[in-house]
């Protein structure tokens, strides 16, 4: 009988075994004490530069401000951006901004800001650098039956490959003064890595991009944020 090939360690071993480590890592977030160390990629800019009519003020703590939907948002299922949206006012409360009620009473005085959010979250099947899942390499085990002409059976790899869902989360948020709808601040953040989708990731997210705020480093820069497990 001959003997089955041997495939020699290499690029697909490390893949795989890559793959494992992931989830092993993430089956250790539910039970492990600690914190996960999230590294957001974050790009802001600032322009406090007087405009045409004067209206360059910084924001002061207390600024009130209001939610502008683009039409896109308008369209979308209005409780997902909600959801967010209540998750951005917790983030903007802590750098001093408070939202305006909504509806606004009468007599009441116009909102001095108005802030455009956006976010996207995409689940990948498997990390960037991992492979498909398919066949694994190596020796099978299996039953079957011998007939005179031939034998037919199955079997299974004893090292199957094992994925995980990865994550890729991004928020945007502009700020316009709302009496000349000129844009006075935007930032942008971005992390990825194997956990889902939930508020406390989502509220790191918002307080990376707003770190710094109302004059944040301007350009792209990393910002790390340690959550709960």
């Amino acid at each position: 009988m001959s003997r089955p090939p041997v495939n020699p360690p290499g690029r697909a071993m490390t893949r795989r075994l890559g793959g494992l480590s992931l989830l092993a890592g993430t089956l250790l977030l539910g039970g492990c004490a600690g914190a996960i160390r999230l590294e957001n990629d974050v790009r802001s800019y600032a322009d406090w530069s007087a405009g045409p009519a004067g209206e360059a003020t910084r924001p002061v703590p207390g600024d009130r401000y209001r939610f502008e939907r683009r039409p896109s948002q308008l369209q979308a299922p209005a409780a997902q951006q909600e959801a967010i949206e209540a998750i951005a006012r917790d983030a903007l409360a802590r750098v001093g901004l408070r939202a305006a009620p909504e509806p606004l009473p009468a007599g009441a005085a116009l909102p001095r800001w108005t802030v455009e959010l956006g976010a996207r979250s995409v689940r990948l099947p498997y990390a960037p650098w991992d492979e498909p899942a398919r066949p694994s390499f190596g020796v099978s085990v299996g039953i079957g039956h011998v007939f005179p002409h031939g034998s037919v059976g199955f079997g299974m790899p004893l090292f199957p490959h094992l994925t995980t869902p990865y994550y890729q989360r991004e928020v945007s948020l502009v700020l316009r003064d709302a009496r000349s709808a000129r844009v006075v601040y935007e930032t942008q953040a971005s992390h990825d890595g194997p956990w889902a989708d939930n508020p406390t990731l989502w509220a790191a997210l918002l307080d990376a991009a707003l770190q710094g705020f109302p004059q944040a480093p301007a350009g792209p820069r990393r910002v790390v944020i340690e959550v709960p497990r």
